[in-house]
């Protein structure tokens, strides 16, 4: 329930707790929501939704409303108004069509080309090349040198000759 991000979904879950037992839904609203969120010390929520977008959203006003909190406070400077006029305060003219272009003819003779590309020098660098040997053997395959079976070598060979 704490990572609800819209009032819906949270007083679905609310329902949800209330079928199975009515004392844990008393139980969390005595509890109090402040419990539920950091969102009131750090200006920060356990869904990171808040902190990613700087405003308060549909649980984050909840919460603000509840404990009596300024919402103006916990957004961005960037949505309040006066930034949004200091932002907007200069005319933006709009550039000309591509055919109004006026392009000097030595930009046009210019040719972009790709950087040159340099092979470092030197061994290149990455995994070593596994021998063929190594390729061919089974894993697993072992031979005992004294009994010739398989799965097994010779230190943990139980079909040893006995010396009396």
């Amino acid at each position: 329930m704490a990572k609800a991000c819209t009032k819906n979904e949270f007083d679905m879950l609310m329902d949800t707790i209330e079928k199975e037992d009515i004392r844990v839904k008393e139980y969390l609203e005595l509890a109090g929501y402040e419990k539920w969120t950091l969102l009131s010390e750090r200006k920060a929520c356990t869904c990171g939704r808040f902190q990613y977008e700087e405003i308060p959203y549909e649980h984050a006003w909840i919460v603000l409303k509840w404990k009596s909190l300024p919402p103006d406070e916990y957004c961005s400077d960037l949505y309040k108004p006066k930034t949004m006029l200091k932002t907007y305060n200069m005319p933006v003219h709009p550039l000309p069509g591509v055919k109004a272009w006026l392009i000097p003819d030595s930009v046009l003779a210019d040719e972009v080309l790709p950087p040159k590309f340099k092979r470092p020098t030197g061994k290149p660098k990455g995994k070593p090349k596994k021998k063929a040997r190594k390729l061919s053997r089974i894993k697993g395959k072992n031979t005992c040198s004294t009994c010739g079976m398989a799965g097994h070598n010779r230190l943990s060979c139980r079909n040893k000759p006995q010396d009396v």
